[in-house]
Parts: structure tokens; C-alpha cells; sequence
């Protein structure tokens, strides 16, 4: 604590708190170097440690921090990181689960003005080390990632997961919560963009996301017992894709799974298909794909801007949906993508969609036998 102590400022706060000050700022050691010649992680992590929850660290203003392993912070409180433009960046292949920064419990945690870099250029995407996130959230109570930037990971460029290691089914105790992300810029990513996996009330906003090799957000809880619901993306822009810009598959139903709203964001390059895993030329950038048996509820998508080669917004089995005020442009005709329709409705109910212009498209909707309750007015396809 000593030698940490030895390198912090106290400054008083302006606005005043309850106790007229503001946290102690920390300040990273010149004895750990900053121009990523050696990889540090293990000292940024000894130092980390000697500061107490509730301050403020801050790392060397433009300043380049390299690293082999995961920079792991567990269990930490109230603790404000702030990069101040630094970069840190693998300078290694590394491990099938490294992460440049990994958060485990706590609570209350900021990161900003901070930038993390991978081992892969071209953001391609290799099986084999799919696990390599940007920043890495899990089980936090209460996060907020301001302004930073993640390049180059073989895997999502944030992720959002519990921190328990085998939750038990109903433990939503133990995932992310209260997770806002704004002003980031997370591109040439081997896997999602955002990867909602066991998580709520999560904000995405204002930020820049691709070019991704799989989904610019994906919301995919890997079972039925996570949680991935109150997700709110807003005013972002969305480059291109592997899989579509928003994807919200994997397990589960109502209550589990559901409530999100989208509005305001923007997609400027299309979703091209990358031949991974199951290679689809046709995959519509937003789709709501509810498993077998069960049913989601809860999905607003209000005045956003999409690119398509083939059906615009896809449903199945998801109920109370709010399609309104979108502009989707279809690209030129594929082979084996022929229906181009608005919005594909599968066993989906009480829909609203309201003035949407569906550039190039056949159809305002589609819909299956099992939907019902659909309302359309003031569309345009043309």
C-alpha cells in the first residue's frame, strides 16, 4: 500500500460529495514500462492490488503497456480505470482464454479512455482461440466501459458472462448487471462484436462496432439458466458482419430472455457471409430466434437504418413486437435468398409494424399459420 500511496495525488472535488472529496488518484509506476517492448501484466496486477476500492488509476497518457496473459481484476469495488489514451496490446498468440482485461465480481467498476489490442490483424476467426475478448465482464454489478477501444481479438471484443463458474439455474446473482458501453469503438473482431451471454440491463451506445466476423451484438445465452434481458442499443453505427448486426439466439424464453429496444442506429457496410461454420448468403441483419417450445416478448426497433440481401427482420416465436419508422435497403437479388420481405414472422404474435420504408423489397411481412395479431400501416416497399 506504501508504495502505491507514494504515487497518488489527492485532489479536492468541485462539485463536493458527502464528504467534500473526490477518490484518490493513483498513478501508474514509471517502473513499469509503457512502450510494449516486455510484456507487464503481471506487474500492472501487483500494483492494481496495493490501491484501494474506490479510487482512480491512471495509466500513462498515450502509452503502449504489452502483454502475454490476462490483466484480471477480482472482486473489486468503486474502482476507476482510466487509460488516458494508452493502448494495451498482445504481443503473443497466446492462450485460448487470454483476455487483455478480465473483471470477476465486484462491483461499481469504470474503464475509460482505454484501448486493448489482439494477435489478429485481419480479425479473422479461428475456433481454437475464439475466447480471447477485448475486455471480459463477469458477474459485475454495475459497469460502465466510456471511450474505449478494442482491435484485433480472436474473440468478442466485449463480453458479458457470470462469474460464478457453474451457476445454478435461477442464480441471476451471479451475472453481469447494469453494464453501460458507450463512445466505444470495437472493430476487426474474430468473433462478436458485443456478446451478451449471461446478462441485464445492459446499454450499448454511441459507438462504432465492425468490421466483425460473426455479429455486431449478439445476445445468446449458452443455456436456459442465464439470462440475457433489458438490453437497450442506441444510436451506434454497425459495419460489416459475418452473421448479421443484431443476432439474439441460443436458450431460453420469457422471463429469462427478452425486453430489448433498438433505436437510432445505423448500419453502414453489409452483412457478408464469411463461410463460418454454417454458411448462410442470407442472413437478415436483425434476427429474434426463440428455441423450441418456448416464447420471448418484449422487442422495439424503432428508426433504425439496415442493409440487407434478403428479409429485413426475422421473428420466430417472439411475441409483443414494435417494428416502427425503420429505413431497410435491399441489396441485389442472391441466388437462394428469394423471399425479401420487411419483417418473416414464425409462430409470432401481437405485431406492430408502423412506416417503415422497405427499400426493394416484395413484401411488408411474411408470416406463418401459428402468427397472429399482426397490425401494418403506413409501410412503403418500393
Amino acid at each position: 500500500m506504501l508504495a502505491a500511496a507514494a504515487t497518488a495525488a489527492l485532489f479536492w472535488s468541485a462539485t463536493g460529495s458527502g464528504r467534500g472529496t473526490k477518490p484518490v488518484v493513483y498513478t501508474v509506476p514509471k517502473s513499469i514500462k509503457s512502450d510494449c517492448s516486455v510484456a507487464v501484466e503481471d506487474k500492472v496486477m501487483a500494483w492494481l492490488s496495493t490501491v484501494p476500492d474506490g479510487s482512480t488509476v491512471r495509466f500513462g497518457q498515450g502509452r503502449c503497456y504489452g502483454q502475454d496473459g490476462t490483466i484480471t481484476l477480482t472482486g473489486r469495488n468503486g474502482l476507476v480505470i482510466d487509460g488516458q489514451g494508452s493502448e494495451f496490446r498482445a504481443l503473443t498468440l497466446g492462450g485460448s482464454h487470454r483476455a487483455n482485461w478480465r473483471f470477476v465480481g465486484g462491483r461499481d467498476l469504470t474503464v475509460r479512455n482505454l484501448a486493448v489490442r489482439g494477435s489478429n490483424p485481419n480479425g479473422a476467426y479461428d475456433h481454437t482461440i475464439e475466447w480471447q475478448h477485448g475486455f471480459s465482464v463477469e458477474g459485475v454489478q454495475g459497469m460502465t466501459l466510456s471511450n474505449v477501444q478494442a482491435r484485433e481479438t480472436w474473440g468478442d471484443g466485449v463480453d458479458l458472462g457470470h462469474g460464478a463458474a457453474s451457476p445454478a439455474c435461477g442464480d441471476d446473482a451471479s451475472s453481469a448487471r447494469n453494464v453501460v458501453i458507450s463512445g466505444a469503438l470495437l472493430e476487426r473482431i474474430g468473433r462478436q462484436g458485443v456478446a451478451v451471454v449471461d446478462a441485464e440491463n445492459v446499454t450499448v451506445q454511441d459507438s462504432t462496432i465492425g468490421p466483425v466476423a460473426w455479429a455486431n451484438v449478439d445476445v445468446e445465452t449458452d443455456d436456459s439458466c442465464e439470462i440475457a434481458r433489458h438490453v437497450t442499443l442506441a444510436r451506434n453505427s454497425f459495419g460489416s458482419n459475418g452473421w448479421g448486426v443484431i443476432v439474439n439466439g441460443g436458450f431460453g424464453g420469457d422471463p429469462q430472455v427478452g425486453d430489448m429496444t433498438v433505436t437510432d442506429n445505423v448500419q453502414t457496410a453489409p452483412t457478408v457471409d464469411t463461410g463460418i461454420l454454417t454458411p448462410d448468403p442470407c442472413r437478415a441483419p436483425v434476427r429474434i430466434l426463440s428455441p423450441d417450445a418456448v416464447y420471448r416478448g418484449g422487442y422495439t426497433l424503432s428508426r433504425n437504418s439496415f442493409l440487407t440481401p434478403n428479409n429485413a427482420f426475422v421473428f420466430r416465436r417472439v411475441q409483443n413486437i414494435d417494428v416502427s419508422s425503420n429505413s431497410v435497403t435491399f441489396g441485389p437479388p442472391i441466388a437462394g435468398c428469394d423471399t425479401r420481405t420487411g419483417v418473416r414472422l414464425t409462430d409470432s404474435h401481437t405485431v406492430a409494424i408502423t412506416g417503415n420504408t422497405f427499400t426493394g423489397a416484395n413484401s411488408v411481412y411474411s408470416a406463418d399459420g401459428l402468427s397472429t395479431g399482426i397490425t401494418a400501416t403506413g409501410n412503403t416497399v418500393n
